[in-house]
């Protein structure tokens, strides 16, 4: 019976691991889409000096919806993340049968079925549809309102 509560608490340990490692992939990812995010900006301001053409104005905006898809992409991810190791520690847990896994797992688990961080899930969606936005609109609209004298 010991040896299958050491096992047991060796592969919780190993999809903690693996989380962990996932979240390091996920926060670089994320510093990726930023800067890919201030490129979309200053490329859009670049544009608006130099007073570009439609043709431009059309790519750099395909341009900067891939950034958006892109970013939003990465977004789906990260919830893949954490369902799929909720997954694992809960199949994990059915099949210790008598053998519990820790409370933070059984947490977790609960978290993630309750739907999961949703001011995170929300507050990244606005942050890249505001980036979008930023880039794009100006581009398109005139937005300057000083006057000139």
């Amino acid at each position: 019976m010991e040896e299958i509560v050491m096992q047991s608490g060796m592969v919780e340990l190993g999809i903690w691991e693996v989380f962990v490692q996932s979240r390091i992939s996920i926060s670089i990812i994320f510093l990726a889409n930023v800067i890919s995010i201030l490129i979309a900006v200053w490329l859009s301001r670049v544009l608006i000096e130099k007073g570009a053409n439609l043709f431009f104005k059309l790519i750099f905006t395909a341009f900067a919806f891939a950034v958006f898809l892109n970013a939003y992409n990465n977004g789906l991810w990260v919830n893949f993340y954490m369902e799929g190791t909720a997954a694992s520690l809960a199949n994990l847990d059915a099949a210790n049968g008598a053998i519990d896994i820790s409370a933070t797992s059984k947490n977790f688990i609960d978290s993630v079925a309750s739907g999961g961080n949703i001011i995170g899930k929300v507050g990244v969606f606005v942050f890249f549809i505001s980036s979008l936005l930023i880039a794009v609109i100006p581009l398109w609209f005139n937005i300057n309102t000083k006057k000139d004298r």
